[in-house]
């Protein structure tokens, strides 16, 4: 693409984020809001790593 094409695309692309920013803001707060978002990203308790309750004893000395 030619540079004045690409300076074009630029300035429409920035025109339509500064049109359509609050909708777009909007969306992702209600997305944020929702219940199954919530569900889906929460933070459960912490987990210990499986390999860590079955490290040899010898192993966990030597990198302690």
């Amino acid at each position: 693409m030619e540079p004045i094409t690409l300076c074009g695309l630029v300035i429409v692309m920035f025109g339509l984020w500064v049109e359509f920013e609050p909708t777009v803001m909007a969306a992702v707060r209600a997305i944020r809001n929702s219940r199954m978002y919530k569900e889906a990203f929460s933070q459960s308790a912490v987990q210990r790593p499986k390999n860590v309750a079955r490290m040899p004893v010898c192993f966990a000395k030597a990198h302690s």
